[in-house]
């Protein structure tokens, strides 16, 4: 493995890799590449226990045998054909499986659904260095962050916790991350801005309702009270096992107060549920004519917070809508949980 100097001098390669057993590490390779542009919090850290006694000034021991628990998070501009990354976000979904299609003869839509848990889902994590490879070998997604403004790209942060980081496999070595293969890359594979369409829950299908006129989105998944514990004989934690209830949110930025943003009180005053469509859609998939690359993420039943209007010379307007399960799917909907829907060329099931 060649050592880069200069500019050059930066992670060179990243992958992931579903794992079947906790603290076990899968090899990567062909398939597995990571697309991101960063890994966050992605160092090996212990905590460091003192002996303490009477009549010591100063200690004479310590011990560094316990790892903390790894929380880092990883950072891309969000692609309609994520690969690894996609393995990530649908194991916080905890639901995948095969995809429909194909359509069109190359397109393949793949649903990721809210399960009860993710019990069981978890990740290996490999991240080359300059001169050395630090890999996590089991890592559990907690949230999912997408956020844009009305230019730019789609920021993902999906944010994890692993058992350790170290720089000693003997599983992913420099053979394995010089295999690595990622998803088309291209200009058109990244998201732009998006489609935003709401109504009431008891209303029709929320497709046919006006695009809001919104200025930045902001969208997180979040499994909350994920554990750390280390149990007796071991060095690192179990595999994370969370407790009370998600926390799925919408953040919506209106750049100025209008007829629409008016109306936005009095819904949440009254308590009136809602269901949105946030959408992403870009090119036509190669070889077919009628359908796009796209993510679709589906919310069947949200409830309004009072809105929020900033005083600036033109008043803004922040709107936060939390997720909650509906009794049954609605109009136009085919889950009463919120769910994604991507359209790519990927034909295997993304948890496989």
């Amino acid at each position: 493995m060649a050592t880069p100097t200069g500019p050059e001098r930066r992670f060179l390669a990243a992958g992931l890799r579903k794992a079947t057993t906790w603290r076990t590490a899968v090899a990567l390779g062909a398939n597995y590449g990571l697309n991101c542009k960063g890994i966050s919090g992605f160092n090996p850290a212990r905590d460091l226990i003192v002996a303490q006694e009477v009549d010591m000034p100063l200690p004479f021991s310590g011990a560094m045998n316990i790892y903390k628990p790894q929380d880092f998070t990883i950072l891309s501009d969000m692609l309609y054909s994520p690969g690894a990354l996609g393995t990530g976000i649908a194991s916080l979904f905890g639901t995948a499986g095969t995809p429909a299609g194909p359509t069109d003869t190359t397109a393949y839509t793949h649903t990721f659904q809210w399960a009860n848990s993710n019990n069981g889902l978890f990740c290996t994590i490999a991240v080359e260095m300059p001169g050395k490879i630090f890999e996590c070998p089991s890592a559990k997604a907690m949230e999912w962050s997408l956020k844009c403004a009305a230019q730019g790209l789609v920021q993902s942060e999906l944010k994890m916790r692993g058992t350790r980081v170290i720089d000693s496999s003997g599983v992913n070595t420099a053979t394995q991350m010089d295999a690595l293969t990622y998803n088309e890359r291209d200009n058109y594979a990244r998201f732009e801005f998006q489609n935003v369409k709401m109504n009431e829950q008891s209303a029709g299908d929320v497709t046919g309702a006006t695009a809001l006129e919104v200025s930045s989105v902001e969208v997180d998944y979040k499994r909350t009270g994920h554990d750390a514990f280390c149990a007796s004989g071991f060095g690192d934690i179990q595999e994370p096992a969370e407790g009370g209830y998600p926390d799925i949110r919408i953040k919506l930025k209106f750049p100025h107060m209008d007829a629409v943003a008016n109306t936005f009180l009095a819904t949440a005053i009254a308590e009136t549920t809602q269901k949105m469509l946030i959408k992403y859609t870009h090119n036509v998939l190669a070889g077919a004519a009628t359908v796009y690359y796209s993510m679709s993420l589906y919310f069947p039943r949200l409830r309004m917070l009072c809105p929020e209007a900033s005083w600036d010379e033109i008043v803004s307007l922040g709107l936060e809508l939390v997720a909650e399960e509906a009794s049954t799917a609605p109009t136009g909907m085919t889950y009463a949980r919120p769910y994604v829907q991507l359209v790519n060329k990927k034909s295997s099931d993304y948890l496989a």
